[in-house]
């Protein structure tokens, strides 16, 4: 039997070559794009803030912010009228109100395109563990109102004026409470939950 004849060697031609250096570049380039967003995601500031770059322990709400000017709210009640300001960084509330976790807290007012010389109230109180009292930095639209110092037992009323300066165009009310001392009831808990002030009522008056 004669031997048969090997086959001809497989030759990839010039233009095949090129087709197949650009096919795995492709890859290439696709996984890189693909390790690129798992470290960089295209996401809300406000979500890279709170599970990726942990520099908040507030996660936001898309609450409306809906707020009848003037109101004193109870935030002891449970009414209807907590939810649409309720933002992040609360539970409750229960009969003193609600009650602030992790290290910030945020309340959201939306209020009349004409409102101006307006003035903060919120009734507070400190944790019991807070023995030597509790700051409490509040924050409007960015800018620092002021430090105040929240003793625990009887809640305390604190007023502060809001610059017409801070409201931004469309009248919403972004009002932050920092707690830089918020104390870990237990080791092992994580900043989410840090504890601090109860928050039982509050108002933003002024004229409009």
């Amino acid at each position: 039997m004669s031997d048969l004849a090997a086959p001809p060697p497989f030759v990839i031609s010039a233009p095949g070559r090129i087709a197949l250096y650009g096919a795995a570049a492709l890859v290439v380039a696709i996984e890189l794009f693909a390790g690129w967003q798992a470290i960089h995601p295209n996401v809300p500031d406000t979500y890279r803030a709170y599970f990726i770059d942990r520099t908040t322990t507030c996660l936001d709400q898309p609450v409306s912010g809906d707020y009848l000017f003037g109101t004193e709210i109870s935030f002891s009640d449970g009414g209807p009228l907590i939810k649409p300001l309720r933002v992040c960084g609360w539970e409750g509330p229960v009969g003193n109100g609600l009650h602030a976790v992790g290290e910030s807290s945020r309340l959201r007012f939306a209020l009349p395109a004409t409102a101006h010389k307006l003035t903060l109230m919120v009734e507070l109180s400190a944790v019991d563990m807070a023995k030597n009292g509790m700051p409490v930095e509040l924050v409007a639209n960015g800018t620092t109102l002021g430090t105040v110092e929240v003793e625990p037992g009887t809640p305390q009323r604190f007023t502060l004026p809001i610059p017409d300066t801070v409201l931004s165009a469309n009248h919403r009310l972004e009002l932050e409470f920092r707690y830089p001392k918020a104390v870990q009831i237990d080791p092992q808990d994580s900043n989410t939950r840090k504890r601090s002030i109860k928050l039982s009522a509050g108002s933003i008056t002024g004229q409009s």
